[in-house]
């Protein structure tokens, strides 16, 4: 049994996703520690398919990161920028007033809501990169985005929402988790 070369269905779009606005839905959010000590809270965003606009499907990633000296108020959201979490939740449209117990409990809000982030290019040590410079309200925020990914959520206790089981991720964040090296 054998097969040929087939390259209708190939996705060649790899590039830099262009400066502007898109409206997004929060597919994946999880808390991660960088090898350095730094903690953050990584949002997946996944660029709407039920909104005219390019890019459909492409995955963009913002990270929160924990404060070295939060203030009182950032001790409230465990460390995080209140003013940031906050901004995310208000654009989200999270209930105004609504008590969490955790952090973990406010993203778990957050998971599949819409948002309009704005995209900006950064450039460091010659690699250029996407950006997130800001977060507001859905022009569109009644979502009936469609999630392209099959499979079933798997649960860990640094996230808060996994992508499915089977993913690259998930093999990746196996592997680094018990420290080996796969070669």
């Amino acid at each position: 049994m054998g097969f040929s070369t087939n390259y209708e269905n190939v996705n060649d779009d790899y590039s830099l996703i262009p400066e502007g606005k898109y409206e997004v839905v929060i597919r994946n959010i999880e808390e991660r520690t960088t090898k350095n000590g730094a903690t953050g809270i990584n949002l997946s965003l996944v660029i709407r398919n039920d909104v005219e606009q390019a890019h459909k499907n492409r995955y963009l990633f913002h990270t929160l990161w924990k404060r070295k000296d939060p203030t009182d108020a950032d001790k409230q959201v465990q460390g995080y920028s209140f003013a940031q979490i906050m901004r995310l939740a208000k654009s989200a449209k999270l209930p105004s007033g609504k008590a969490y117990k955790t952090i973990k409990d406010l993203c778990e809000d957050l998971l599949k809501r819409p948002i309009q982030v704005t995209v900006e290019h950064d450039t460091y040590q010659g690699n250029t990169k996407e950006i997130i410079k800001y977060i507001n309200e859905s022009a569109h925020p009644e979502c009936r985005h469609t999630f392209t990914e099959k499979g079933t959520a798997k649960t860990d206790s640094n996230t808060f929402a996994a992508p499915p089981v089977g993913s690259i991720a998930n093999e990746f964040e196996e592997i680094l988790a018990d420290g080996e090296v796969p070669f």
